[in-house]
């Protein structure tokens, strides 16, 4: 966005300091998502917003978490709206994070933009966080909200979980290792909400890569970017013991395409696996 000559604010819960050793934050506002509304001058000349704050659904999930999860997306996203219903110059549009978990585990299924929601935490969490975000829709402002995959970049998200072990050659399948992991460059995650800046309606849109692979397939391009064995495996019930009711978004599967992506204009950088990987850590 800088590239483009727009200047960047923030609104932080640390205020002012996030700037500090930033060159790219211009201003910094301090926010609590869940204290209520975001403060209204952080808005005054704003084009566009763009919307990332959530707990992590990393970690084992107790009710305390699975509280946090929904809440700070939920109660978040509408703190932020009612903020900008506040305005008499309101941005022109709002791009708010999803995931997507919004579809569920769906097995075989082929899934695009266009494909109903599911029914599991995850699912129920997305839907509530979407619908909360395009509440700004009657307040006449474009809602876009990307559903994205499994972030692979350098130096955290979930690929810096996953290397160890697998530099170890312990990073085999999971459970089965036949569900289908929906994943995306960093790059290209970046790129895609850039992308969503410039449009002028709202549309739900997949932040994924066009070729979701099996977890297995998966496991088996990572360890040969590290010149690593990826054959033993971590049993489901490992998973379960391990991480309670976040095994299930590792042993879940879905086959998500990025159709309405694709037909907004946005060209992806990295479609392919092997290539994301070997950009990532060769």
């Amino acid at each position: 966005m800088r590239r483009e000559g727009h200047e960047v604010w923030a609104l932080s819960r640390s205020g002012e300091s996030a700037t500090s050793g930033n060159p790219a934050i211009g201003r910094a506002f301090l926010w609590d998502p869940m204290g209520g509304p975001a403060p209204l001058e952080a808005f005054e000349g704003v084009e566009a917003v763009v919307h990332l704050a959530g707990e992590s659904v990393a970690g084992r999930w107790s009710a305390d978490k699975c509280a946090a999860i929904e809440q700070s997306r939920v109660i978040g996203t509408a703190n932020l709206v009612a903020a900008i219903a506040e305005l008499s110059e309101r941005p022109r549009v709002l791009a708010s994070s999803s995931a997507i978990g919004f579809y569920g585990d769906r097995g075989e299924e082929t899934l695009t933009e266009e494909s109903r929601g599911g029914d599991d935490f995850l699912a129920r969490v997305s839907k509530g966080w979407e619908a909360a975000a395009r509440d700004a829709e009657g307040l006449g402002v474009a809602v876009v909200r990307f559903r994205t995959g499994i972030v692979l970049g350098p130096g955290g998200g979930a690929l810096k979980e996953m290397l160890l072990p697998a530099k170890l050659g312990l990073g085999g399948p999971l459970g089965s290792g036949r569900q289908w992991w929906s994943w995306i460059h960093l790059d290209d995650a970046v790129g895609i909400i850039e992308h969503a800046l410039h449009l002028n309606f709202s549309v739900a849109m997949n932040s994924t890569a066009p070729s979701p692979v099996r977890q297995i397939e998966f496991a088996r391009a990572l360890g040969k970017v590290l010149h690593r064995p990826a054959f033993a495996p971590a049993p489901a019930f490992v998973l379960k013991l391990a991480l309670g009711g976040f095994s299930v978004e590792l042993l879940s599967s879905k086959r998500v395409l990025p159709e309405a992506t694709r037909g907004s204009g946005y060209e992806f950088r990295f479609p392919e696996l092997g290539p994301a990987l070997d950009d990532i850590l060769g």
